[in-house]
Order: C-alpha cells, then structure tokens, then sequence
C-alpha cells in the first residue's frame, strides 16, 4: 500500500530520529520518504529505523512480509536512499 502525502503523516514520521538522518536532510525539511521518495542529499548509510516508524505499522509496509522478504527488505529499506515504498 503506498502511503499518502500528508501533513497528518509527517507529523507521525520517525525520520527525524533516524541514524542516517543528517543535517541536509534537516535543513531542506525533508521526511516522510516513505511517501515522497529519496533524498536530494548525500547520506551516510548508518541504520534504519523505518519499521519501528508508526506509518510503517499503520500502513503495513512491512507487518506482513515472511522472514526471508524482511532480511531483503533490511538490506533495501532505506526510504531516503532507495525511493517510496512500494
């Protein structure tokens, strides 16, 4: 299910908290990349917190994959480096 684009959203979004969140990211004010896409800035891949994000469960974005499909998703999840969530 894609997620929607909204301010309700953004204010749920855990991305501002994440590791690889930086300063280029905080200076645009950009989130919510679940929804929006990637990044426009450089990242330092460091962790993702996307499946602990409440927009994650809310959607379901990852509460129904299997096993091997969220060890794949772990190596893919980054939002904000790999674009929406599909």
């Amino acid at each position: 299910m894609s997620v929607p684009d909204t301010n309700e959203n953004m204010e749920k979004c855990f991305c501002k908290i994440c590791p690889s969140y930086n300063r280029c990211m905080g200076d645009s004010k950009e989130r919510l990349f679940c929804a929006k896409g990637k990044s426009n800035c450089n990242i330092e891949k460091a962790a993702c917190i996307c499946e602990t994000c409440p927009i994650d469960k809310e959607y379901n974005l990852t509460a129904n994959l299997d096993l091997m499909e969220k060890v794949l998703l772990n190596m893919n999840q980054f939002y904000c480096m790999n674009g929406h969530a599909k």
